[in-house]
């Protein structure tokens, strides 16, 4: 478990899975929902288990270790139990995809998030693992008492230390937030508004401010440009001496929502209905509260953290957005969309071009050299590296290509080795096995599925690394969304960047490669004439939000949705072959039409923590097993009780993308698919005359 803190109070720590940290849904930026209220993750520069690595790397700098020990160095020390036994990833294709992909010239450490422990009886971070803890501020900052009088946090703490009565100098005991009556004390309740931009910045909502211009420009609520709310003034005071006493009530009649609310100020009288609040149109003020300072260089004066982590004023940056913002909910689902980059492991001599690899290996040779004095010998080696080194540099350099070809290219890397490589060759990771296979292509030889795959693997075992690229609001940023604006996790310029954290998953799976040949034989097909029409159709009526998806599904084409569509069969199908919820597995689709890229598969695995992983998933591998779960599930697929309407269907689902498919017969849980659950369509894989698999089903 990863833990959020502030500093010695406590009962501020609390557990989250590390999986949670760094997920689709959550990581630096997002909002999280713990015991005592909302709060916002911070970027990872504030990630204790990050500084640990940092801080080893400048004992061994400073105690004068070569730069070829410094890495390993690190590695060791890190994993001592006095440094919190932090792991460092050996992903050195994931690390050198994100120094391309985020520009990180600098990043030498995939640190894996460690396992830290919350006590339960006193709430403190076992084995003093203050330090590599995971910090975070609250968000929205604003809270209300009882009466429902509206504050910052800040001015709620400072209301709390400055009351002689607790005896509170710097806020020991004001955690959970709290205030104090001549009845007694008693805990605040966090407002559960927030206003996000597509830029990815997010701020509280300015009540005060809201206020004064509703009364002083009641009309403009219906002009169509955003109004700059935040340069405005408070109703009270100005910016450095706000006086308000803002307050929301509720109005006894039966109006539902904000519509039956009303903001007042009881300091200078002014009210305003609340009728209309989600809609109203507010100018970006750029915040990123995530980026705030929580720690105290290791101070623990402050124990609600860092006083300026409390201030309504977070860090902010000039927003090129031409849209307003949006008004949320601080529970809403379009607060944060994570954009991830998992990689399955490959041993360097699956991917890496032959020229470096042989100079690794005249490197090796070269320090051998070296250490028994053979000079001659050194000389050859180091005129042979520089060879290569120089062929190497004489090559082209490559075009700037756009982040959903890097996809397509790391993709490409894993499919070319597991579809083309030997046996022998893919296992060359003796010594740690993390990714071993075996190819039981032949235990469909002979029935009628053989001519439809070039390969199967079975892979007993896969490690699976995932890190997390960058993060947007209101509208997800894909692979298929290009020039969609978003942040980046962490605050640094990117060349300042020397850590970056991930999460491992070691499991098991299925690798299945198509034969290309049928596929483009297919390509003649009446089946796909009507998908193609379909495709155009919407890319017509497309409109901002789906036109990325649009456009990705027009590229893939058919070869997506026969792939695509096969794998979410094959998963629904092992529901009922072995026991497997859908949302224990994972698909992993290798689709492109590019001619160097070409590739046509899908992989569906299940990783450590979820249902099985233990030999579950590849006994379905075995000779009759294999046979009977892709004829199952083909013939399971031709019939749908939501069928005619779903087999007829012109369209259905997110952006009308799937055709015949549907909950009943093709989708999967919605963490298990790589694509949101569209670009599905069973018909063209399961029609008895003119689907690819009709021959099967017949």
């Amino acid at each position: 478990m990863a833990t959020k803190q502030y500093f010695d109070n406590t009962q501020a720590n609390e557990a989250i899975s590390k999986f949670k940290l760094l997920s689709a849904y959550g990581g630096p930026g997002s909002i999280l929902h713990t015991a005592f209220g909302s709060i916002i993750v911070s970027c990872i520069e504030e990630w204790g288990f990050l500084k640990k690595i940092l801080d080893i790397q400048k004992e061994a700098v400073d105690t004068g270790k070569k730069e070829k020990e410094i890495k390993e160095y690190v590695i060791e020390q890190a994993r001592l139990e006095r440094n919190g036994s932090v792991g460092v990833s050996n992903d050195t294709r994931l690390l050198k995809s994100l120094i391309n992909r985020k520009g990180l010239s600098e990043l030498k450490y995939l640190v894996l998030i460690p396992d830290i422990t919350v006590q339960d009886f006193s709430n403190k971070i076992k084995n003093n693992g203050n330090e590599l803890a995971i910090n975070s501020s609250f968000m929205p900052k604003i809270f209300f008492d009882k009466s429902k009088h509206y504050k910052f946090y800040k001015e709620w703490f400072n209301d709390w230390v400055s009351n002689k009565k607790n005896d509170d100098q710097y806020g020991n005991k004001f955690f959970p937030p709290k205030y104090n009556t001549d009845k007694g004390t008693y805990n605040l309740v966090q407002d559960n508004i927030v206003l996000i931009c597509d830029h990815g910045h997010i701020s509280d909502f300015p009540w005060s401010k809201f206020l004064r211009w509703r009364t002083d420009s009641p009309m403009e609520i219906n002009s169509e440009q955003p109004i700059e709310l935040f340069k405005s003034q408070p109703c009270c005071g100005n910016e450095d001496t706000n006086v308000s006493k803002i307050k929301i009530t509720s109005s006894t009649a039966n109006a539902s929502g904000f519509d039956g609310k009303w903001l007042k100020c009881e300091n200078c009288g002014r009210q305003t209905s609340l009728k209309g609040l989600m809609s109203v149109k507010i100018k970006c003020p750029g915040h990123k509260p995530w980026e705030a300072i929580t720690s105290n260089n290791g101070e623990l004066k402050y124990h609600s953290g860092n006083p300026g982590s409390r201030n309504q004023m977070p860090p902010f940056e000039a927003c090129l957005s031409t849209k307003a913002m949006k008004v949320a909910l601080s529970t809403g689902n379009n607060l944060y969309y994570s954009r991830m980059l998992s990689s399955i492991y490959m041993p360097d001599e699956l991917f890496l071009d032959e020229k470096v690899l042989k100079i690794k290996e005249l490197n090796t040779s070269k320090e051998l050299a070296k250490n028994e004095d053979r000079i001659d010998d050194l000389i050859k080696i180091v005129e042979e590296i520089k060879g290569l080194e120089k062929e190497l540099n004489t090559n082209p350099v490559s075009e700037e290509i756009l982040d959903s070809q890097k996809d397509v290219l790391y993709r490409f890397e894993e499919f070319k080795a597991l579809a083309f490589k030997t046996e022998d060759e893919i296992n060359v990771d003796k010594k740690n096995e993390h990714l071993k296979v075996k190819n039981v292509t032949i235990n469909i030889v002979g029935s009628n599925i053989e001519k439809y795959f070039s390969r199967i693997l079975r892979i007993d075992n896969m490690k699976i690394t995932s890190a997390q690229l960058d993060f947007s609001r209101v509208v997800p940023v894909d692979s298929d969304s290009d020039n969609i604006s978003s942040k980046n996790i962490f605050r640094n310029k990117q060349d300042g960047v020397q850590v970056y954290p991930v999460v491992e998953n070691y499991g098991e799976g299925i690798f299945f490669s198509f034969k290309e040949e049928l596929i483009n034989e297919f390509a003649n097909s009446e089946a796909i004439v009507l998908l193609n029409e379909n495709l155009k159709k919407l890319s017509k009526n497309s409109d901002a939000f789906s036109e990325g998806a649009i456009r990705y599904g027009l590229q893939n084409n058919w070869q997506l949705y026969i792939v695509h569509t096969f794998a979410h069969l094959i998963m629904r199908e092992l529901e009922f072959k072995c026991g497997y919820p859908t949302a224990s597995l994972s698909e992993r689709i290798y689709v492109s039409n590019d001619e160097k890229y070409k590739m046509y598969g899908c992989m569906i695995y299940t990783a450590e923590g979820s249902e099985g992983s233990m030999g579950g998933l590849i006994a379905q591998t075995r000779p009759r097993n294999l046979l009977s779960l892709i004829q199952s599930a083909l013939r399971r697929a031709t019939i749908c009780n939501s069928d005619p309407l779903c087999w007829e269907s012109q369209g259905q689902g997110l952006f009308e993308l799937n055709f015949a498919s549907c909950f009943s017969c093709s989708l999967v849980s919605e963490t298990s698919c790589e694509h949101r659950n569209i670009y599905l369509d069973r018909r063209i894989l399961v029609d008895e005359n003119k689907g690819f698999f009709k021959e099967v089903v017949k």
